[in-house]
């Protein structure tokens, strides 16, 4: 498959679900961004969580330069987490 198919392809697959997006009821795209947010948060502070571990685990066994760098990125995505609470909250009524 060349290239200008496949750009075809993903337009195509793009504008149909912007199609799909805008037939929906103002109530179910409202629950579907509430849901896609509150898996964000989930993800997020799983991810955050295992971060901190495998840092713990680094700054154990003496490597304290990727323990650092763990440990930064946990805090990132900790941020991203409650982040992602803070919009879910606004959502609710």
């Amino acid at each position: 498959m060349d290239r200008p198919d496949r750009l075809r392809q993903a337009l195509a697959i793009l504008l149909t679900a912007v199609t799909i997006w805008m037939m929906l009821p103002e109530h179910q795209r409202k629950l579907t961004v509430m849901r896609l947010t509150a898996f964000g948060q989930r993800l997020a502070g799983r991810a955050a969580r295992r971060e901190g571990h495998a840092g713990m685990g680094d700054e154990l066994a003496g490597k304290r330069g990727d323990a650092e760098r763990r440990y930064s990125l946990a805090y990132s995505l900790s941020k991203a987490r409650d982040s992602f609470g803070r919009a879910l909250e606004s959502m609710r009524p």
